[in-house]
């Protein structure tokens, strides 16, 4: 009888040992943790082929890696209170499943398509919603001592449009100048930019002179500034066209 479960047991065990070999190979192991190929699905989008879904693939298992490297040391390094990290897993679960019901809720009742008219009835009657607090700028600049070398050289090519004048530019600015700022295509509040700039003396009343620039020497340091873009107060600038669109 003996003899009989000890031959049982070895067949199972062969068996085991066989299903084993059989099945899918691992792609990955750190510790006593094992990464198959199904656990790859949805790590490369669709569309996605070539060198580039390699390097996909190749910085998930990284990853992985490490992350099960970092988790094997810290349960082995760490006394973890169970109980009060059972209750914070399941919280951030239920705060999830909370999240995704209002997300479904909130989509069944949004309509989203918003036509041009409602934009526009939206706009004319809320002016007040968009008034912009202070005025917001587009400004290029460049901060120099005084005596910097070759300034008239400096404005030309401040104004210039030609790639290779902007590159010399560049390259002066940044072995002379104490701060600069080229070719800046950023919306920017006035208040902040006064804080690196003397706009206090250039006065709100020069906002629209732009395309040119303005010196300004203070405490023996040049500011050469150009605005390249102004708005204050109802920011309807962009909103113009669309009005003579469809206000008709």
């Amino acid at each position: 009888m003996v003899r009989v479960l000890i031959s049982i047991a070895v067949i199972f065990a062969s068996l085991l040992m066989a299903c084993r070999r059989e099945g899918p190979k691992p792609l990955a192991r750190s510790f006593d943790r094992f990464l198959y190929p199904e656990d790859l699905r949805g790590v490369v989008p669709a569309g996605v082929g070539g060198n580039d879904s390699i390097m996909l693939v190749r910085s998930y298992i990284e990853q992985w890696v490490r992350q099960q490297a970092l988790l094997h040391h810290a349960q082995r390094n760490i006394a973890m209170n169970t109980k009060r990290l059972e209750a914070q897993v399941e919280e951030y679960k239920n705060g999830l499943i909370v999240y995704e019901y209002e997300q479904a809720l909130v989509n069944q009742k949004l309509d989203t398509v918003v036509t041009d008219a409602e934009i526009l009835d939206y706009y004319t009657t809320h002016p007040e919603l968009f008034m912009l607090k202070q005025p917001i700028l587009k400004v290029s600049y460049i901060q120099l001592h005084t005596d910097a070398p070759e300034l008239d050289r400096v404005k030309r090519l401040f104004v210039s449009p030609d790639f290779e004048d902007q590159d010399v530019l560049e390259k002066y600015c940044a072995r002379y100048a104490l701060s600069y700022r080229l070719r800046d295509t950023t919306w920017q509040y006035a208040d902040l930019l006064a804080k690196k700039l003397p706009l206090s003396r250039l006065g709100e009343e020069n906002y629209s002179r732009t395309k040119r620039i303005f010196e300004i020497i203070e405490n023996n340091e040049l500011y050469l500034i150009i605005l390249h873009d102004s708005k204050f107060g109802i920011c309807a600038h962009h909103f113009r066209w669309y009005i003579r669109t469809y206000a008709t």
